[in-house]
């Protein structure tokens, strides 16, 4: 049997193997309650309790000094009802007769818990104090309040989350949390941001942290981002190990919003936005371009042009100059776009049964003309509490995109002449802005050619289903078990076409119409089954023990085909078979299985001293060593609730230490590298095997298997302080961490002798030969500066300092230090290292014999070198020909710290929120910086001349050689960003309530409103896109409303 359908057969029979008991034990626990008890037998296990009458309770809720605390939560404990006071601190709440708990909770006040009894009326007064310990922290496979938490893990709310007028819910956690590096380095209409979770750890494996949405893996960009009610970032071992293999990259936890009981409540978000004002270099136009072919005329012929005649530029360009046609490129070919977002959701029920659904759309149009995104998202869930047994429900969530794409790019602004006739007298785009269609080595292609109605399609589909079933159980007291399923299936549909006018086909002359047609299909599936007992010994000791088994499967399969030749445009890509040629086929097919079983142990002593403790075991059809074992171990001392610190309670509200050590693996592997394949190919010449005359129908790929490949295991340590000051008032957590990384992937090249039917081609073996290191420190700060009846200030800080280095690595005798050079790595140093030659300047007049000893003239970039040893070990100083072996370490990607503060202001019924996002030692490759030599110069690049001897850019035109250029794009990317400016309005509530309203907030918000780069050469790029020159980012303006019914 095929070893990866073995290992997959023999998974999924262990999967049979335990998950079935459990299962079991679940029928058996409720047949044994019923057998044992009078009250409730088996036959009505699932039956409904009988409704049971209601009470209105209402009151206000205030604080020590009197006045109203508006937003603090009312709940009934132990259901999803939850209620919240108005501006006036007034709540209503509609509740069973019973022996029900109200319960009365605010940030920064003690919780409290009130038994209505034969009361309407409750008026409670909250005492400030620790309040936020109380919170609710998701985990992995569980809770737990802030107070008990081991690990390090950060939360952030959906408040925060509405803040970013963003279509993937991970950019808005940008700046928010401690550790966590996101850059959107595009403006692409729907664009991914990049991530990472305490920096890089692989060289050639995954570095995407593990998505779990309501506890089942999934994918957020699924999400609307007013789907969710928060999200939970594990980030140390302790908190991740839980999650075996998939932890090492961290772990981001998503809580949707849910159903309630009560009232149905409608909620309405919608917003509208115009996006544009990217921030990108103007290029130079009328006299000043002419004067910049003159410094060019004059670097390269060392002569003084008088007039256009004497530049040596077409007659078609003259004609356009003489005739004043100039085209400013980069605004015909940048666009005002437009984002917008709307989402509708309704939730409510009964006490037996809640339901929640919502229907929300993302359209985007990008600053280029043909870039679209349109996400449809629905979502519905149910909830049912047959009894007090059992509790089942189910969450669908739908998710559909159609994504139109652009091959413009703004860098082919620079790329031609800014003279010519953009368009035709009929309004349509000019193919040859010099020259006509009959005339074509008279003009240049437009870069805007592609605007042009049908010239290029490329137009992406995806569709996703995912359902989310779970059954809990809870047999006995604090005893529960529960199962969850996720099952999902995706497709995807990629359609190209251009025809002979677009930019491609028509720079190169090419008149074949061109199409291709690409299908992918997904689906997965993934079976939990947990089991959570809590018990108390002795009132001291607490216990909580958790016990999981999971199975999960996901298979792949994608195909694509490409033809050109076909005869009409209106075929798009929907008729390949007219294609007069195949240009490219191929199909795929993936599977990967996986099994895992965990433990884990929390242990309370008197709320003083915690223990967490656990252990997973991963096995996956991926590798032929199949298992490993991720343990982990976290310990908790909460100082402050030691009886010698109680005379601190009025200014030190809480202190908690804590550590942690634990292993984490990276499943980031692609399937089947563990085994070697095959791939068919034609030969040019026949083969003799025995006298036989063959052909090699068969040879091996590049990449080799390796039967001892395993995972990239982490080992993390975490230190972690938790206090909180003046009341809590101020509120700060601080982290230090290591992790080594152990196992690193690496394509190790093999020695051309390891054999192979083509002798010449390098084969390579993916192996675990290296070792990576990260450690760095979190800090996190949440205060409430100012808090009175009509005036609110608060303000939340992180910052991240964070060091990473490849450790080591085993050569052997076929990786050779030249193609770890190739791919920037250094042992010693970051992953994402700068390796390049280093501008220091311009050479100047006046320099001349010392810039000839560099093989170098004024005018020409100046670089610093690195000294050489002769033949008997003698230093020339690093005087002499600038070559390949000046290149040096500039620097790294990834900066040295971050840095993000929000501060909101409450006045009233107004408020304002400004964030602020830094990022500081980074040093990035900026392509747009390599322009200054171009056919449009940029214009706000201050190149040298021998009048203006700066040091900015070099002589256009310059007959240095342009292997050395490089140097002029490796700039200093440190920058600080007003990531948004909110403000906001809320209706007051007895205005609302003469509308229907419960509430209603109207809000505006300046998205990248202000930028500052530490380079002026960045003062007219975004330094975020790395410098990059095909989507620059953009500013957007946004007007929205948020409603509840």
């Amino acid at each position: 049997m095929n070893p990866i359908l073995q290992t997959h057969h023999y998974l999924s029979k262990k999967t049979r193997m335990v998950s079935m008991p459990l299962l079991a034990s679940l029928v058996l626990s409720a047949t044994a309650y019923g057998a044992n008890s009078s009250s409730l037998p088996i036959e009505n296990l699932l039956s409904y309790r009988k409704q049971t009458a209601q009470v209105v309770i209402n009151g206000t809720v205030k604080d020590a000094k009197g006045k109203p605390i508006p937003g603090v939560s009312v709940r009934i404990k132990g259901s999803g009802t939850v209620t919240s006071t108005d501006a006036n601190g007034a709540y209503k709440l509609t509740l069973p007769i019973g022996n029900e708990i109200l319960v009365f909770s605010y940030i920064g006040f003690n919780t409290q818990e009130v038994r209505p009894g034969n009361k309407t009326t409750i008026n409670i007064i909250l005492e400030e104090g620790n309040s936020g310990l109380d919170e609710v922290v998701v985990i992995g496979y569980g809770t737990v309040k802030k107070k008990d938490l081991t690990g390090a893990v950060s939360s952030v709310k959906a408040a925060d989350i509405a803040l970013s007028p963003v279509s993937n819910p991970i950019e808005a956690l940008q700046g928010r949390v401690a550790g966590l590096d996101i850059e959107r380095s595009s403006g692409k209409a729907g664009a991914s941001p990049s991530i990472l979770l305490r920096g890089n750890r692989s060289i050639n494996g995954s570095s995407t942290p593990l998505y779990i949405i309501d506890g089942i893996p999934g994918n957020i960009t699924m999400l609307n981002p007013n789907d969710i009610e928060s999200i939970d970032v594990l980030k140390d071992a302790s908190s991740t190990a839980i999650y075996g293999v998939a932890g090492a990259n961290g772990v981001i936890i998503v809580t949707t919003k849910k159903a309630i009981d009560g009232k149905t409540q409608i909620d309405v978000d919608s917003y509208y936005g115009v996006n544009g004002f990217a921030k990108f270099p103007k290029p130079l136009m009328n006299d000043a371009w002419v004067q910049y072919l003159k410094d060019k005329y004059f670097a390269l012929k060392g002569l003084q042009a008088n007039s256009l005649i004497d530049l040596d530029i077409a007659a078609n360009v003259r004609d356009a100059i003489n005739a004043g046609q100039w085209i400013d490129w980069v605004d015909e070919t940048l666009r005002t776009g437009i984002q917008q977002n709307h989402h509708v959701s309704l939730r409510g029920g009964t006490e037996k049964t809640q339901a929640y659904m919502s229907l929300g759309y993302i359209g985007e149009k990008g600053i280029y003309k043909s870039d679209a995104s349109q996400i449809f998202n629905v979502r519905a869930g149910v909830d049912v509490r047959f009894n007090k047994l059992l509790k089942a429900g189910i969450q669908t969530t739908f998710n559909g995109k159609n994504i139109d794409a652009t091959n413009s790019r703004i860098n082919k602004a620079f790329g031609v002449p800014p003279v010519g006739e953009a368009y035709n007298e009929d309004g349509s785009v000019k193919l040859y802005p010099l020259g006509t269609e009959t005339d074509k080595t008279a003009g240049y292609v437009s870069p805007i050619a592609n605007y042009a109605p049908g010239v290029l399609v490329n137009n992406t589909k995806n569709l996703n289903l995912a359902l989310n079933p779970y059954a809990e159980f809870t047999p006995i007291k604090n005893l529960m078990i529960r199962s969850n399923l996720g099952l999902s299936i995706s497709s995807s549909r990629n359609g190209t076409f251009q025809n002979e006018k677009s930019y491609n086909l028509a720079s190169e002359s090419r008149i074949n119409k061109e199409a291709s047609y690409s299908t992918g299909l997904g689906y997965s599936y993934i079976w939990e089954n947990f089991a959570t007992y809590n018990f108390v010994l002795e009132n001291d000791h607490s216990f909580t023990v958790t016990g999981i088994t999971s199975m999960q499967s996901t298979k792949n399969e994608s195909s694509t085909t490409s033809v050109d030749g076909l005869d009409y445009d209106k075929y798009l890509y929907y008729n390949l078979g007219a294609g007069k040629n195949v240009t490219g086929r191929g199909t795929s097919y993936s599977e990967i299985s996986k099994m895992s079983y965990a433990a884990r142990l929390n242990y309370s002593y008197k709320g003083k001293y915690l223990l967490t403790a656990s252990n997973r075991w991963d096995g996956a059809s991926q590798l032929f060593k199949h298992w490993s074992a991720f343990p982990s171990v976290a310990l908790g001392w909460r100082i402050s609730e030691e009886n010698f610190m109680q005379d601190t309670k009025s200014w030190l509200s809480n202190l908690k230490i804590r550590a942690s050590y634990g292993g984490t693996g990276n499943d980031g592997i692609d399937p089947y590298q563990s085994i070697t394949e095959v791939s068919a190919k034609t030969a040019a010449s026949n083969l003799s095997l025995g006298g036989t005359s063959i052909l090699p129908i068969y040879v091996l790929k590049q990449a080799l298997g390796n039967f001892e490949l395993t995972w990239e295991k982490s080992y993390s340590t975490n230190l972690g302080l938790d206090f909180s000051l003046l009341k809590d008032r101020l509120n700060v957590s601080v982290d230090w961490y290591h992790t080594h990384t152990d196992g690193v992937l690496y394509k190790r090249a093999l020695p051309t002798t390891s054999g192979g039917f083509d002798a010449k081609n390098s084969y390579i073996k993916v192996s675990n030969i290296a070792k990576t290191e990260n450690q760095g420190i979190e800090f996190t700060l949440n205060s409430r500066n100012i808090v009175n009846k009509d005036f609110q200030w608060s303000s939340a800080l992180t910052f991240t300092k964070a060091k990473e280095k490849l450790k080591s690595i085993d050569l052997g005798n076929s990786v050779s230090a030249d193609q770890l050079i190739s791919e920037n790595l250094f042992v010693g140093y970051p992953l994402k290292t700068t390796y390049d030659y280093k501008k220091i300047g311009v050479w100047q007049l006046g320099e001349e014999a010392e810039a000839l000893k560099y093989g170098a003239k004024p005018g020409d970039v100046k670089l610093a070198t690195v000294p050489r040893n002769d033949a008997n070990g003698v230093s020339d100083e690093g005087v002499h020909t600038y070559s390949a072996k000046d290149k040096m370490i500039l620097g790294h990607r990834n900066p040295d710290w971050t840095l993000g503060l929000q501060n909101t202001f409450v006045y009233k019924n107004f408020d304002l929120t400004v964030f602020v996002n830094m990022r500081y030692g980074q040093t990035i490759n900026a392509p747009i910086l390599g322009y200054w030599n171009a056919v449009a110069q940029p214009a706000s690049y201050n190149y040298w001349t021998p009048t203006n001897p700066t040091n900015d850019f070099p002589q256009p035109g310059s007959t240095m050689s342009s292997n050395y250029l490089s140097a002029l794009s490796i700039v200093d990317g440190s920058y600080v960003k007003i990531k948004n400016v909110t403000l906001g309005y809320t209706l007051p509530k007895n205005v609302g309530s003469k509308l229907g309203i419960s509430r209603m907030r109207i809000y505006g918000t300046a998205y990248n409103p202000f930028i500052y780069a530490k380079s002026s050469l960045l003062k007219d790029v975004d330094p975020e896109t790395g410098g990059s020159d095909s989507f620059p980012l953009y500013k957007q303006l946004v007007l929205g409303i948020n409603m509840s019914f």
